[in-house]
């Protein structure tokens, strides 16, 4: 079974994390560090010299190959290609970093299939296809890089996540198990934007968009 997660964040947030500034780029780090990487000994060869983000000492255990590590955090900051064999790994890093800027995240166990399913059920409730689960990963994050074998990544607007939330909930009565349940619960999470827009200009943040991934 795949994933499908969905993030409150606004999309200048996200598109500042590839190529960061100075000061995201030590925020960033400082997560990466925390969720993944461990702190080694103190090295004066070139391992030393490098920083401390994600490095991992000699004697630590085989890596997973989607588990990023030092090098894919400072390709992601610098802004450079990311090479086939290291796209699942700087996603795993950059999804990481999506939820600790979000104010929001949900995941719902979902493949490609279930997705389908979703939205055909939703289009034989009366919802247009402009409202179905597969168009929340239709627009391009415009970040540069290519998402990983089996994943779909794109973004909408808060505003049109609210409106999802709308046309689903007029749907409900139309729909059956397991659909109903799922729509439900999502639509009950998306509602979420008017509290989250409202909030950000306090918090000096512009208005979250609905960042998706799905991995299938």
């Amino acid at each position: 079974m795949g994933t499908l997660w969905l993030y409150a964040v606004a999309l200048d947030e996200v598109r500042g994390m590839v190529g960061a500034t100075d000061a995201e780029a030590v925020r960033l780090r400082a997560i990466a560090t925390e969720r993944f990487g461990r702190r080694p000994r103190h090295s004066t060869g070139l391992l030393g010299k490098l920083g401390p983000a994600l490095r991992h000492p000699v004697d630590a255990p085989v890596l997973r190959p989607d588990t990023p590590v030092a090098e894919d955090c400072d390709r992601l900051l610098a802004g450079q290609h990311v090479p086939p064999q290291r796209l699942a790994a700087s996603w795993r890093l950059l999804q990481a970093w999506i939820e600790s800027t979000a104010w929001a995240t949900h995941s719902s166990s979902l493949d490609r299939a279930a997705l389908n399913t979703l939205d055909f059920d939703l289009a034989r409730a009366g919802v247009a296809a402009r409202f179905g689960v597969s168009a929340l990963v239709e627009h391009d994050l415009g970040i540069g890089i290519l998402p990983a074998p089996g994943m779909a990544a794109g973004y909408r607007s808060g505003s049109h996540a609210l409106d999802t939330a709308a046309a689903w909930r007029t749907a409900l009565p139309e729909l059956q198990p397991p659909s109903a349940g799922w729509v439900e619960e999502l639509a009950g999470w998306l509602e979420g934007f008017g509290e989250w827009t409202a909030s950000a200009p306090a918090a000096g943040r512009p208005p979250p968009d609905l960042v998706a991934v799905l991995i299938a």
